[in-house]
């Protein structure tokens, strides 16, 4: 499943223009105009660097998950912010990211599980109509997750505390961010719509900066608004 969304979604950015911000399918008018609700689900993030000291199997999972949520919460609240009823607004009703988490905790859906599971099938657990399903790559873990309020400052700390090198590294790059959002059709399991996003970090950049730089962004892309 993660592979298939994956492939999916970056064929048909390629496809689409340089111009483009986005793509949509040619039957998108068809589907939108059923879809009452969507849920954002968790981030799936993807780590590729080659660390000097790799973390434990916990800790990655830790880690990992922690910046799931972040981006996560960052988007739901971005769109959020252009969901109303002025011109141009987003127009369709989200779920809320802890409503979205509940249902799949309760069905007994991790949030790395989620990541593998159908859209039909989510969307089904979820009671919506559409999923937005949104993959993070990056050469780096995101080291400021407790801004996000997610009580991880003592477990980075530990990981982190020896190993201050990500800071120096050439042009004080430490590495790029990559995100590829699509909404996914709850009841065919096809993509309606996806855009893409990279915003670069340096050592004296915030990461919280980062993640809201790119959520930002795919929430301006976003659909379900008037033309």
């Amino acid at each position: 499943m993660r592979s298939t969304v994956i492939f999916a979604a970056l064929t048909i950015l390629s496809l689409a223009s340089c111009s483009r911000a986005y793509y949509q399918t040619g039957d998108y008018d068809y589907f939108a105009a059923r879809h009452r609700t969507i849920a954002i689900l968790p981030v799936q993030t993807i780590t590729y660097g080659r660390l000097r000291e790799r973390p434990s199997e916990e800790q990655m999972k830790i880690i990992e998950e922690a910046e799931s949520r972040a981006f996560q919460m960052s988007l739901y609240a971005e769109l959020a912010k252009r969901s109303g009823v002025e011109y141009n607004d987003i127009a369709i009703k989200i779920q809320h990211y802890s409503q979205t988490n509940s249902k799949l905790e309760e069905a007994g859906i991790g949030i790395r599980e989620s990541w593998d599971i159908s859209p039909e099938r989510l969307a089904a657990i979820l009671g919506v109509d559409a999923v937005v399903h949104t993959t993070v790559e990056k050469e780096y873990f995101l080291t400021e997750l407790e801004s996000f309020g997610l009580g991880l400052a003592t477990t980075l700390a530990i990981f982190f505390s020896n190993n201050p090198w990500w800071i120096f590294l050439p042009d004080n790059r430490t590495s790029e961010v990559r995100s590829t959002c699509t909404i996914l059709d709850g009841q065919e399991g096809i993509t309606v719509w996806a855009t893409d996003r990279s915003e670069a970090t340096y050592w004296n950049r915030s990461h919280r900066d980062v993640i809201e730089n790119i959520t930002r962004s795919l929430a301006r892309r976003f659909p379900y608004r008037n033309q």
